[in-house]
């Protein structure tokens, strides 16, 4: 295996540089104008923010919170009882702290006093228990069923402290839960008055409110009056606008068209670096890049072989090099991405590159067909038609079916797909990257569940379970990297790249702070404008 990569490929970009400036010159020649820079800038009010993104929201529900885009644009709106720091750590947000009981059953939470929401319901305790409970029942279809299984019971103690009672030990409750989807706080009073549909009208304790949605294609919020800082948000507005191709994302920005560039392809780093209106702000990768296999029976990849001939066939580091100049993050063999705190590094039994051992498994199964779905945007489109070139040298047949995120997401809560390449945003407690997904309770065929792979395996259970529970996190990992060789056995995924993400804005938009989950939290930004 070669050395696996943690960065950008630096070296690569003298050669892109020739290019560079032609591509500068043509769009200053286009009207771009260069934006000034003040590094000793300070928050100041007003402005609209225009934020172009790679792919339309989910929903305006969190129930329905998955991808990326989702959550940058639900967390303008919405608030998490807890949120996390620059270094994954936890912070009081909506909560102002928690205590666990001796056997990790309870968690005690006490929650911020004096808080409405955005049509003037109070914030307490019975708002924490119905969101809540509105989350959990699984006849409302949240995508975060898999996280709140661990669940057994919550209950307001009293109007600013909630109990949350588990069924079994999980050290990274707080992480996996609070600070994530299920602790999205919306009004008890919009949830009864539209019967249950945020997407409708979103209304949360957020720094911004809802103006207009245009279905996949732009969401516009305006600043909150009423939150509870009073200096914030400083902004008066934001705008996300779906902008697919990450070409034209890019070429807006520099143009000027937007303020910030989401998620651009790494073959604009070297442009971005001669652009002194660009800042550049790569955000790491907390989640991955993947193919994902449909295991139920009578589906073309049932067969563990199978899935392990379409693993091999693929070169990873020979696409990273051809597609981005060798710019991923590349070598990772488990859930856990290359660099990350549980990164596992080489798993043993993994199903590494080998184009003659996936030929002959191909030749005993007797052939191998089988679709891809994947996004019709065009960095998929590439990397999907690499994928298909590689899996046919070596006799797999495989037909590519693009859509849009919205379906392809619906696509795999249904199970409804033979292969899919997926990109996972990662969640800061690595249970969240195992048990959401590989849970034998979420492998519900004739239902929507997180467990897209419909993988059942009692072993993986038990291994899942123990890991959740370790408070040691030395010992903890040693328990996922025993997660991480069953899954290597059973072959769900092969993996491609770290969800690495490139954020480019103009320099004179200042607080956007660095997450390590990707996700643009926008209460603390401002604009410098002349």
């Amino acid at each position: 295996m070669r050395e696996r990569r943690r960065g950008l490929g630096r070296g690569l970009r003298v050669l892109r540089g020739l290019a560079a400036a032609a591509t500068a010159l043509v769009l200053a020649g286009c009207g771009a104008a260069v934006v000034p820079d003040d590094p000793d800038a300070q928050p100041r009010p007003g402005g609209t923010l225009s934020v172009g993104v790679e792919a339309s929201w989910v929903s305006l529900d969190p129930l329905r919170a998955t991808t990326y885009v989702s959550y940058s644009v639900l967390l303008t709106m919405y608030e998490q009882l807890f949120d996390l720091d620059a270094e994954g750590e936890l912070i009081p947000n909506l909560a102002t702290g928690y205590e666990v009981s001796d056997d990790g059953l309870t968690y005690a939470v006490s929650l911020q006093e004096g808080i409405e929401f955005q049509d003037g319901e109070e914030f307490d305790a019975d708002a924490v228990v119905t969101n809540v409970d509105r989350m959990r029942d699984p006849a409302n279809g949240c995508s975060c069923l898999g996280e709140m299984g661990v669940l057994e019971d919550v209950r307001a103690v009293d109007a600013s402290t909630v109990e949350f009672e588990l069924n079994r030990p999980h050290a990274g409750f707080p992480v996996a839960v609070l600070a994530s989807a299920p602790g999205m706080m919306a009004s008890p009073r919009a949830i009864e008055e539209t019967g249950g549909d945020l997407g409708a009208r979103p209304v949360g304790t957020g720094p911004f409110e809802l103006v207009s949605e245009v279905a996949d294609s732009s969401v516009r919020v305006k600043a909150w009056d009423g939150y509870r800082d009073p200096e914030r948000p400083y902004l008066d507005g934001v705008e996300f606008r779906v902008i697919a191709d990450s070409d034209s994302r890019y070429s807006s920005l520099a143009s000027t068209s937007i303020d910030v560039a989401d998620n651009v392809a790494y073959n604009w780093v070297s442009d971005a670096e001669l652009d002194p209106s660009i800042r550049l702000d790569p955000q790491g990768a907390a989640g991955s890049s993947f193919v994902m296999f449909n295991t139920a029976e009578g589906r073309p990849l049932s067969d563990p072989d199978a899935r392990r001939a379409a693993c091999m066939a693929i070169d990873p580091e020979l696409m990273d090099d051809a597609l981005y100049g060798g710019d991923r993050l590349t070598g990772q063999e488990s859930p856990f991405p290359t660099g990350s705190t549980w990164d596992m590094g080489e798993v043993e039994g993994y199903a590494r590159h080998d184009e003659e051992g996936a030929r002959r498994l191909v030749e005993e199964l007797g052939g191998l067909s089988f679709d891809l779905q994947l996004t019709s945007s065009p960095d998929n489109t590439r990397a999907a038609q690499a994928l298909e070139s590689q899996w046919g040298a070596v006799g797999i047949d495989a037909r590519l079916r693009p859509t849009d995120q919205p379906t392809l997401v619906d696509d795999a809560f249904s199970h409804d797909f033979d292969a899919m390449l997926y990109r996972w945003r990662g969640a800061m407690d690595p249970d969240g990257n195992v048990n959401r997904w590989f849970n034998s309770a979420l492998a519900t065929p004739d239902a929507p569940s997180s467990n897209f792979n419909l993988v059942a395996d009692e072993e993986l259970d038990g291994l899942m379970l123990a890991a959740a529970a370790e408070p040691d996190p030395a010992q903890r990992k040693e328990r996922y990297r025993e997660v991480s060789l069953k899954l290597a056995e059973l072959t769900p995924y092969c993996y491609l790249w770290g969800a690495d993400w490139m954020r480019m804005s103009l320099v004179n938009v200042h607080g956007i702070p660095a997450r390590p989950d990707n996700i643009m939290m926008l209460r603390d930004a401002y604009k410098v404008e002349e």
